[in-house]
């Protein structure tokens, strides 16, 4: 699929997140159980199998699962969903998505019928095979996790030695792209705060598309199952347990990101979600984090690998996307009651850059100006 067409796709989506917040600013669509308009983003998390061992996260330590949703379902998913929504954004994220040997497939799929799909990796795997099938595939976008410029610190808070190498690799090997967007995500904790600088500078030097900064969260945040499928109690983490260290240096590392975006850095953090992560990464208890509300409830659709749906990942399923209709489950008492509990929720990952949305008109036209 032509990545002009995926263009004028994700004019389109943009066009309905502007309509999204000119009906949130007058009936506040969050606080209602019911949603007056139809999800933006669908999240897929299409396997919880990881290679890594991020102390971060702990999806790696589920046991792998035979029953997740194979390549036919998934395209009845999408379709399903591109039959009821129309444009939407769709995610892959994981564990790992491309220890799915069917992802590319699955990709090219989605593409051919005009969808703009994005993939989240952790680059260990693409090697310069992989790396011609992901661009020919009709990915709009990548995003590889990187957490430092310095390998040390990257392999500790990735829990794999070798992990910065592989994103380098991985780099190199997508140099010829295309028009596909190749994207960086660091999540931030004490442990790199000294590093956020220079990621920005790496990724405006190097010509990539974008920096996202996320902070780190307690596990809890985190759906993490055991064998029987049940969510695990699991520590809060031992990088979370950590923040609120130099909060001064948390400071004015944010003040000087805030700069460097106004003068052209891509770095995608609005300045109002760099101001809360400041809170947040000084004081994860600030209080003044929680009373920004958490928005996912009229917008986010989330699918787990075996095709259970969400508004919350870490919510009870409202349903099964292969056995339901879409904009039944979207319309559920479940979706209502699952709206509801994310209006009284008090967990943090509402500063997940997936969660935490404002309008930033004139960054986004800049953005589509500058890489057409």
């Amino acid at each position: 699929m032509p990545h002009d067409r995926i263009n004028w796709q994700r004019i389109r989506v943009g066009c309905r997140y502007v309509e999204k917040y000119l009906v949130e600013g007058l009936v506040s669509a969050y606080k209602f159980k019911h949603s007056p308009l139809k999800p933006l983003e669908v999240f897929c998390e299409i396997t919880y199998n990881c290679n890594l061992k991020c102390p971060t996260c702990f999806r790696w330590t589920t046991i792998e699962d035979r029953n997740e949703l194979g390549l036919e379902d998934w395209k009845v998913a999408i379709s399903k969903l591109k039959n009821w929504i129309g444009t939407y954004n769709l995610f892959f994220s994981g564990g790992e998505p491309f220890l799915r040997e069917d992802l590319i497939e699955v990709i090219k799929f989605a593409s051919e019928l005009g969808i703009p799909v994005s993939v989240v990796s952790n680059g260990s795997l693409i090697d310069k095979t992989l790396a011609k099938r992901i661009v020919s595939s009709g990915l709009f976008g990548l995003t590889l996790s990187l957490n430092s410029m310095n390998p040390e610190t990257h392999n500790k808070t990735r829990g794999t030695a070798g992990s910065f190498d592989e994103v380098m690799r991985a780099i190199e090997n997508l140099r010829e792209r295309g028009k596909m967007k190749l994207n960086i995500a660091a999540t931030v904790m004490s442990e790199n705060i000294h590093d956020l600088v220079g990621l920005a500078e790496f990724v405006n030097k190097e010509g990539l598309d974008s920096i996202n900064y996320q902070p780190v969260m307690p596990t809890s945040a985190i759906p993490i199952l055991d064998e029987n499928g049940n969510p695990k109690k699991l520590p809060p983490g031992t990088f979370y347990k950590t923040l609120g260290r130099e909060p001064a240096v948390i400071k004015e590392v944010f003040d000087r990101l805030a700069l460097m975006r106004g003068n052209g850095y891509p770095i995608n953090n609005m300045p109002k979600h760099m101001a809360y992560m400041v809170r947040y990464l000084q004081n994860p208890e600030d209080p003044q984090i929680i009373r920004y509300p958490c928005k996912i409830g009229p917008k986010n659709f989330v699918i787990d690998p075996f095709g259970n749906v969400r508004i919350c990942s870490m919510m009870e399923p409202m349903g099964n996307l292969l056995d339901a209709d879409p904009k039944a489950l979207w319309h559920s008492e479940k979706a209502q009651n699952q709206r509801e509990q994310i209006r009284s929720c008090k967990e943090p990952c509402r500063l997940f850059t997936c969660n935490f949305k404002e309008l930033d008109l004139l960054y986004q036209l800049k953005k589509m100006y500058k890489h057409g």
